[in-house]
């Protein structure tokens, strides 16, 4: 073999051996890459409208490991959640995310329910979190606006076998009233109709009339005078019962 083949053959050896190399640190690279992180608030949706009291914040996350914070080390793609109501998202990444206006909890599940919840416009957040508290980076947060209503009241109603399930409803006074009103009754028309006193002379509100098996809803405002008034079935004014205003 001559001087020259040795060296071809010789460069030929360096040459593969830095393209495998190249290509195992490549491959470890990638290997070491941690998945973009995903948080996302899906309820209550931004600028919806939700009752007064408890309201839970329902979130979207992928990409990230929830954990108890107990003192390990950060780790990528690991740690937990901070909730927030009106409060401003920490942003300091340097510093556990706390916040100096509002609440906050810490969590390890994807929803929170924040209790007594006041009327008004609320900012609810989610932020992504290490094992030590300060945020994830880049920042991974979802924040939504809510207007909590005041005085509203949700009844569930059933017409079967010619009866209402209940011969009392209890409503605050002034309460905006949302009535699920479902008919079991196979070929027979009901409603829900809310009268001043059983003479059912003066009505409250009346109720469209569905022939079952269907469901409605009504939507309606209580009085606000706290009193005895009156509800009936107008197709079956033997269904009836006391509604009453506190």
């Amino acid at each position: 073999m001559t001087r020259l083949e040795r060296l071809l053959i010789l460069a030929l050896v360096i040459g593969c051996a830095a393209l495998f190399s190249g290509v195992v640190a490549q491959e470890g690279g990638a290997a070491n890459q941690t998945a973009e992180v995903n948080l996302t608030i899906i309820s209550p949706e931004t600028n919806a409208s939700v009752a007064a009291g408890n309201v839970t914040i329902e979130v979207n996350l992928t990409n990230f490991t929830l954990v108890e914070p107990t003192g390990q080390p950060n780790a990528p793609g690991e740690g937990h959640l901070h909730f927030y109501l009106d409060a401003p998202v920490p942003t300091n990444e340097s510093a556990p995310a706390i916040p100096e206006t509002g609440d906050y909890v810490i969590s390890t599940n994807t929803s929170y329910t924040w209790e007594n919840v006041t009327p008004g416009e609320h900012n609810f957040s989610v932020q992504a979190v290490n094992n030590d508290h300060t945020p994830i980076i880049p920042l991974v947060y979802d924040t939504v606006n809510v207007t909590v209503g005041g005085n509203e009241t949700a009844i569930e109603l059933i017409a079967e076998n010619v009866v209402f399930d209940t011969d009392t409803i209890t409503v605050p006074a002034g309460a905006n009233v949302t009535v699920n009103f479902e008919n079991r009754d196979t070929g027979i028309p009901h409603n829900l109709a809310v009268y001043t006193d059983s003479s059912a002379s003066q009505s409250i509100f009346e109720g469209e009339i569905i022939t079952g098996p269907a469901t409605i809803t009504y939507n309606f405002t209580a009085p606000d005078e706290p009193g005895t008034y009156f509800f009936r079935c107008d197709v079956h004014p033997f269904m009836n019962g006391r509604f009453i205003v506190e």
